[in-house]
């Protein structure tokens, strides 16, 4: 029988060894089309993850949620961590299937759904202009969210949301959407906090939260990181990348000892490939995968939208336009505006420690980093040489708007 509340879900799957797990931007989306002509196309690696999963288990997981089948499974597009599927029903219906490939971590499921259902509330309240994931109840007691399957995975369905994945299109759509769901989940941080106390994400500013999470330590991951033989072929990039975390850990003590930055409940993860898009308007439709959720500083919110954009063989368009759309509707601080550019930095760093993490714990390959390593490096350089820049356009922005 499939485990469905979480009391039981905690006994089936005690979480001693949290970490992140990254997203499937289609993870609620409708198929995206291919670009059309003339359109930008985005230079950043995707790959899918060299986990495996059985249709079986998909189809165990649609069954406790859809009473209309047989079901059909149908891939989607994109994905680092989790098991994702369309599922069709017998009356046509399309939905979206996600298996957890998360080592069987049910109590960062606990924490993602209960965050969609506070954020459900606060996106309603605040008649936000664009969805986000809305997971069916199972059918066995018609209030759970998730089920533990037998393998001890868990798995839910989701409401699809219309859209296409904007990659580099509608950059400034995507920061003003961001700065909307962060008032959102700073409205739903109450309500989430009488339920989870604490989140089982580490948070970013602990840049090795990932590592640790898993059992390791910070001498630990840099061991690693320096003796994995497959990211030997990328070992410059690694180098370049390892003194830059170096760098970062003396920068983020400086931060603490100045009393930090304002925190909150926050998404983690909102960037253009969680996010879906009119693909006629460019208008934000959806926010998607908010299993990164977490208590963490405010700011880390545009810090991962931009960090995908610095990544772009152009960034410079891509991060101004994501700026001053974030900015009109939000209101940064000037310690925010000043870390803001080593806050990217984190962003990416804090990723390659989650995929080292992710290599060392046998959840997945270290390509997974060796496939990104120079695209990162390249995404540090463009960041130190063009901080001024990105505080001077937030600074330009917020001006603007006062005029």
């Amino acid at each position: 029988r499939l485990a469905t509340s979480a009391a039981t879900a905690r006994a089936v799957a005690p979480h001693s060894r949290h970490h992140r797990t990254r997203t499937i931007a289609a993870s609620s989306a409708a198929p995206t089309p291919a670009p059309a002509a003339g359109a930008a196309t985005s230079g950043v690696v995707s790959t899918t993850t060299f986990a495996q999963v059985e249709d079986a288990d998909l189809l165990k997981a649609c069954a406790a949620f859809l009473a209309d089948g047989p079901f059909a499974l149908a891939p989607t597009s994109g994905g680092v961590n989790n098991h994702v599927r369309y599922v069709d029903d017998a009356t046509g219906a399309r939905r979206v299937v996600r298996l957890h490939n998360n080592g069987q971590d049910t109590a960062r499921v606990i924490f993602e759904h209960a965050v969609l259902d506070a954020a459900g509330r606060a996106a309603a309240a605040r008649k936000l202009p664009f969805a986000i994931p809305k997971a069916l109840k199972s059918l066995e007691d018609g209030t759970s969210t998730f089920v533990v399957l037998p393998s001890g995975d868990a798995a839910c369905v989701f409401e699809l949301i219309p859209g296409t994945l904007p990659k580099t299109r509608s950059a400034f759509e995507v920061g003003q959407a961001t700065a909307l769901m962060s008032a959102c989940l700073r409205d739903a941080e109450a309500d989430v906090r009488a339920v989870c106390p604490t989140s089982p994400t580490s948070v970013y500013r602990d840049i090795f939260g990932a590592f640790k999470n898993k059992g390791g330590s910070r001498d630990g991951f840099y061991d690693e990181a320096n003796t994995n033989a497959g990211l030997d072929e990328k070992r410059d990039a690694v180098n370049r990348l390892l003194d830059a975390i170096r760098a970062l850990e003396v920068t983020l003590a400086d931060i603490e000892a100045k009393g930090g930055l304002p925190s909150t409940l926050i998404h983690g993860d909102v960037h253009y490939d969680n996010t879906l898009v009119d693909e006629v308007t460019g208008e934000v439709t959806g926010i998607l995968d908010f299993e990164f959720a977490s208590y963490d500083w405010e700011f880390m919110e545009p810090a991962a939208g931009l960090s995908k954009y610095v990544g772009e063989q152009d960034p410079t368009p891509f991060v101004k336009d994501y700026i001053r759309g974030f900015v009109s509707e939000s209101n940064p601080s000037e310690a925010e505006i000043d870390a803001l550019p080593d806050l990217i930095k984190l962003r990416v760093l804090e990723t390659v420690v989650y995929f080292v993490a992710r290599s060392w714990a046998k959840e997945d390959d270290i390509s997974q980093l060796a496939l990104r390593a120079e695209n990162y490096a390249a995404r540090v350089d463009w960041i130190d040489a063009n901080a001024d820049l990105i505080r001077s356009t937030m600074r330009e922005a917020i001006a603007a708007k006062k005029m």
